[in-house]
């Protein structure tokens, strides 16, 4: 090694120990500082630990309350450790996920039989006004019964909703009948009716809960449509006059009888609940107006009873009998069946017996007579 390796080698082991020295110096120089601007006589609880190695109380503060300041200066309650065995006990207290809607079940005048339903869920309550003018651009052009409701999360029930209709809701529920008088729901319809739903819940970002099977749907309905025909009767008695009755005196005869004729041109005898019972219409033509009664003649009337409509067909079979023969004898007429034939005792006991069967019938399939079901499925 020659000299100038040497000198080298000294000054870099001098620049070292210089280095170090100087470091040194400044550690000591801010310590000191720091004993100067904070005396040694005050105590910081948050920094210090305590013999059992937890922060200690403030004076005065129940040791169980302990209380730290956040990173926005608030106070909130210490959590526990991990590995504390309450930890996920006060997790779950501190930090539950918001609690889910319960979907709500069907209104009590819907039936799945009867009804194809579809709940629409939103996140964020939907005015009813807004709604309500959605889903009429929407469904425009659908044939079938369409009705709206909307949950009612205070009075936890399902309100129809319509037109004037006011509000904010988090669940609609639309229900489009699949069978009444005119037939079953077409295929075209029901796809017009799912998809328009679809297009509705995403127009408003929401869910549509549970879109029916289309061959479930259509199957089911077919049952029911072919279960209504086959117990849809009407019994009708027929009154024929060689000579032309009277409107005036038919009138009076049928309101002395408790019958009030209707906008639909018909005398109806009704139930303290105001559901028809059966009715009185003129066999021609033209229908009875009450402008018109005291120049009108005819020789037929009929008096029709929808048997599906009524509770007890029989007894209203009874009365309207009766009324039949009354009515038959003020007017000079005969009671004849639809045929031209007279009812005698054989004919009565006959339309007796196919009553009671047929509503034997609808009390089996769970569809009482008379029942608002079996209106809405018997529509007028």
């Amino acid at each position: 090694m020659d000299t100038l390796q040497i000198a080298l080698i000294g000054i870099i082991v001098a620049v070292v120990t210089g280095i170090v020295a100087f470091n040194k110096w400044q550690e000591r120089r801010h310590r000191h500082r720091a004993a100067r601007a904070f005396p040694s006589s005050q105590r910081d609880p948050l920094l210090e630990k305590g013999g059992d190695g937890e922060i200690p109380s403030m004076p005065g503060e129940p040791e169980n309350k302990r209380q730290e300041l956040d990173g926005q200066g608030k106070t909130g309650a210490d959590e526990p450790t991990a590995a504390s065995p309450e930890s996920k006990h006060n997790q779950q207290a501190y930090y539950q996920p918001p609690r889910q809607r319960v979907r709500p079940p069907l209104p009590d005048s819907l039936d799945p039989r009867v009804d194809c339903c579809i709940r629409i869920e939103a996140v964020e309550p939907i005015e009813v006004p807004r709604f309500w003018a959605a889903q009429a651009e929407v469904f425009d052009n659908i044939s079938r019964t369409l009705r709206w409701y909307a949950f009612d999360d205070r009075e936890n029930q399902w309100r129809r909703i319509n037109a004037s209709a006011v509000g904010a809701h988090h669940w609609f529920l639309a229900a489009l009948q699949l069978v009444d008088r005119g037939g079953m729901v077409s295929e075209g319809d029901f796809l017009r009716y799912t998809r328009g739903i679809q297009r509705l819940a995403d127009q408003f970002r929401s869910v549509p809960a549970g879109i029916p099977s289309r061959a479930e749907i259509l199957g089911n309905a077919k049952a029911l449509d072919n279960f209504c025909a086959e117990v849809d009767v009407q019994i009708v008695i027929n009154l024929v006059a060689m000579q032309p009755m009277m409107g005036s005196h038919i009138f009076s005869l049928a309101e002395a009888g408790g019958l009030r004729l209707e906008g639909d041109g018909s005398f109806h005898a009704r139930a303290a609940d105001s559901r028809t019972l059966y009715i009185l219409s003129n066999g021609d033509a033209a229908l009875f107006e009450r402008s018109t009664m005291a120049g009108l003649r005819t020789r037929r009337l009929s008096l029709v009873l929808d048997l599906p409509r009524v509770v007890d067909a029989a007894s209203e079979f009874e009365e309207m009998m009766r009324f039949a023969v009354l009515l038959a004898k003020k007017l000079g007429a005969d009671v004849v069946d639809d045929n031209g034939r007279p009812f005698g005792t054989e004919s009565v006991d006959a339309i007796r017996t196919r009553v009671r069967h047929y509503q034997a019938r609808m009390s089996e399939e769970g569809i009482s007579p008379g029942s608002s079901l079996a209106r809405r499925l018997f529509n007028a």
